[in-house]
């Protein structure tokens, strides 16, 4: 949606219009008082205003000063827009903190501000809808923050036609000593609601349509930003109401995350549509888990025994679980007791529950479907990958009523891939034929009795479907659009049996920002922010850098190469020159350099095999294939001396153990091979030592071992761990900690090596890093703050809209 201070540019506001937004505002408010927030820093700019009429309050809970006063940089600024700010964050006495046209007096003054700061700024921003103008403005910010504290607003700038209650509300809103405004936004949306209630004209002779329709039963209101997202589930406590209300009624609700808590990427409806099974990330440990919400009471809690799980999914009945874990399918009683396992699924894409108790998975991703008893058992192949297809993949399948067919997506190339021939296929179980339905990359969920759902380019499409004949009629129907969609060619998104439709607000994916940072954390320009699962590799002149990541509806991973060369990052973090590295069809991800920096090694997934390429860094000759190993296999690291690599993946040999690969005789002999998850290997620059991550603790940690495998091996980290990373001299050792600690470790090296104590040096939220070879520069990824604590929205009511009248 557009800025509120974009509208306001083009005009005054009509009086209903402008009330349908500041009720929404009013209501956000509302829900972050409640919660304990101060907003501090409302304004247009801080308002999105969507096409469908929803409201977003963006960037709650203003915490922290800028150094330096933005508005002294250039007279030209915009002083509506940028803020002023001085001293340290928080709220007491002596500071000045947010923007100076919307600022309270007590702000102004540097005194401590509460709520009433933001029912002040409420005022300030309905004055400014209503007159297309700004309320206090200056020259300078000095000007700005004088016309504050000293200037009287100018009523008669306000419409003619403005009913007295709302003057009446605004006088209250503005009004200097904060003992004397009103106390609490909440009398703000009561009253906007009473003066909605009489006779307003709907629109001015503008004839701007409402932001909002009035239509609906309720509306929850939709709050957007990082601020909420912690406050907990902003929910709908009429949805059993809602189940009962005549069907031709569209009714939704947005559903946050838990509190400390970030959703995953994967939900699952109970067929009653009475219950979400959704995951979550532990926003302090780190950690993901599969949460249970009671729908109609707004309740959530975190299931026992599903750390680690991902793409749940229930039986028939409603009364049990599956999901994936550790590697394995597994099955849970929501309603308690313990999680047992039921087959091996080292890199898992979905799975569905049949009526006849079986359950059929995708166990890996470059693997046809399999079906296993739900109690356990040896699971039996389903599915084939038809090679004249050049099928790379079976996943994501969803059962049909009966459970005689199942749909499933037939996948041939990645996501977002143009010309994209991956199609979604029905199979009927006991003839084993397949029938392709539509062209989609993408998981498909039916909604009965006959509606066919996939994803395409952003928007959630449904087209008729006839389960019986097993074909699908008319054209698609768009449903919802802004809907997420992830690496993994899944729709973000879940259907029951009745009918209620749950799916994520978002994209392709969630998009990474790539920058350097130094020793204290502190960041500069961005390199990079359009990828999305990006992997990081610095040459070892550490002047060059290898990004590998998916670029915005680009479909397949390529490598990038940046190099600083002629713009060090000592003098310009954001300069080099950008070169691309790899153009095949598919993914070529994993960048490891060679010991001189002149080769990078990378895996490819443009054969069902895994194959590792090795191709020159200035981008000259042919890619060359060095290996063809297994399904699943990348590259960790290459030696200094050229002679081998460490790699690991999710192959058929292991569930993901760590090996060498002989660049000379192609051998492959384990390094790391345990009953565990062992991850993120990385040699020492002398190629004696191996540092890497694994699971054989019960949690992430960081060990150290010698590459031959027999002098020694060593914890170093204490409270969790992942992708170590070595100095240049090898002295010192870099690794992650959750939720978002880069921590450093001091190596003595010797026949014995020693290593001090864990300690953090900074706090940043990466996914991945790398550091330069002096170990005072680290290059960062992480995910971009507009990707994160995106809702779930709930819809009831949908399919009766589309039909036509």
């Amino acid at each position: 949606g557009e800025d509120l201070s974009q509208r306001v540019k083009r005009g005054a506001i009509p009086v209903d219009e402008a009330l349908q937004v500041a009720k929404q505002i009013a209501e956000a408010l509302e829900e972050a008082h409640e919660k304990g927030i101060v907003h501090r820093d409302l304004k247009p700019a801080n308002v999105k205003l969507t096409a469908d009429g929803k409201v977003k309050v963006l960037d709650f809970g203003l915490a922290k000063a800028f150094a330096g006063d933005p508005m002294s940089q250039s007279g030209s600024h915009d002083l509506s827009q940028s803020p002023t700010l001085a001293g340290v964050a928080g709220t007491q006495a002596g500071i000045i903190l947010g923007t100076a046209a919307y600022m309270s007096p007590e702000q102004a003054r540097g005194k401590a501000v509460d709520r009433r700061a933001d029912i002040w700024a409420f005022g300030v921003v309905l004055f400014e809808m209503l007159t297309g103008d700004r309320l206090f403005q200056g020259e300078t910010v000095s000007d700005t923050l004088a016309a504050v504290l000293k200037t009287d607003p100018d009523w008669a700038r306000l419409p003619a036609d403005l009913p007295p209650a709302v003057l009446r509300l605004l006088k209250r809103c503005l009004e200097r000593d904060p003992k004397q405004r009103l106390q609490a936004i909440g009398e703000t949306r009561v009253a906007i609601d009473e003066l909605r209630t009489q006779a307003i004209p709907a629109a001015s002779a503008t004839g701007s349509a409402p932001v909002a329709s009035t239509s609906r039963a309720w509306r929850l209101p939709l709050v957007a930003g990082l601020g909420l997202l912690a406050a907990g589930f902003a929910v709908a406590y009429g949805l059993a109401a809602a189940r009962n209300a005549p069907p031709a009624r569209t009714l939704q609700a947005s559903l946050l995350a838990p509190e400390n808590t970030v959703l995953g990427d994967s939900c699952a409806l109970s067929p009653d549509g009475r219950w979400l099974v959704f995951e979550a990330w532990d926003s302090k440990l780190g950690s993901r888990a599969l949460w249970l919400r009671e729908l109609d009471t707004g309740k959530a809690r975190q299931l026992e025994q599903t750390e680690g799980g991902e793409l749940p999914f229930w039986s028939p009945d409603g009364t049990r679980l599956g999901f994936f874990a550790d590697g394995k399918l597994k099955k849970i009683d929501p309603r308690g007791g313990p999680a047992q396992d039921i087959a091996e699924a080292p890199n898992a894409r979905g799975g569905a529950w049949g009526p006849d108790g079986r359950i059929v998975f995708a166990a890996s991703f470059r693997e046809g479907l399999s079906v296993v008893p739900a109690g356990g058992g040896a699971p039996q192949r389903l599915t084939t990958l038809d090679a004249t297809r050049d099928e790379k993949s079976h996943r994501f399948p969803v059962f049909l009523p009966g459970g005689e067919a199942l749909l499933f997506l037939s996948q041939s190339a990645e996501g977002g891939t143009r010309n994209d021939p991956s199609r979604i296929d029905v199979l009927d179980l006991a003839s084993g034929k397949r029938t392709a339905l539509v062209t989609a990359n993408s998981s498909p969920l039916f909604a009965p009795p006959g509606e066919l759902l996939f994803w395409r380019d952003g928007t959630l499409f449904a087209q008729r479907f006839d389960p019986d004949a097993r074909a699908v009629s008319g054209e698609p129907t768009p449903v919802a659009t802004a809907v997420a969609y992830n690496q993994n060619e899944q729709v973000l998104a879940s259907v029951s049996a009745e009918g209620t439709l749950v799916y994520r607000e978002g994209s392709y994916g969630a998009l990474s920002r790539v920058l350097w940072v130094d020793r204290k954390g502190l960041g500069v320009e961005p390199i990079s922010d359009r990828e999305t699962q990006v992997a990081l590799a610095l040459a070892p002149d550490g002047q060059r850098l290898a990004i590998s990541g998916h670029g915005i509806g680009q479909g397949g991973a390529d490598i990038w190469i940046r190099d600083f060369t002629s713009h060090p990052a000592s003098q310009d973090f954001a300069g080099g020159a950008v070169s691309r590295l790899t153009f095949e069809e598919g993914s070529e991800s994993y960048p490891a350099w060679s010991g001189d920096g002149r080769f990078l090694y990378y895996s490819s997934d443009r054969k069902n095999d895994g194959v590792i390429f090795r191709r020159r860094a200035d981008g000259s000759g042919a890619p060359e294939e060095i290996g063809t190993t297994q399904a699943g296999i990348w590259p960790h690291a290459a030696s200094r001396d050229g002679r081998f690599l460490v790699i690991g993946g999710d192959g058929a040999r292991t569930t993901r153990d760590i090996l060498r690969f002989d660049l000379a005789s192609k051998a492959i002999t384990p390094l790391v091979e345990t009953a565990f998850l062992d991850d993120d290997a990385v040699l020492s620059p002398d190629d004696r030592l191996l540092a890497y991550a694994s699971e054989q603790s019960g949690r992430w940690e960081v060990y150290v071992q010698t590459v031959d495998g027999e002098s020694g091996r060593w914890q170093v980290s204490s409270e969790r761990g992942r992708r170590p990373r070595w100095r240049g001299d090898g002295r010192e050792l870099f690794f992650l900690a959750p939720p978002d600690r880069i921590m450093s470790v001091d190596v003595t090296p010797g026949p014995t090596p020693r290593f001090s104590q864990p300690r953090e040096l900074f706090r940043f939220p990466a996914e991945s890093f790398d550091v330069a070879p002096d170990g005072q520069r680290f290059v960062v990824s992480s995910i971009s703050e507009g990707s994160l604590g995106k809702p779930y929205t709930l819809v009831t009511g949908w399919q009766r809209r589309m039909e036509k009248p």
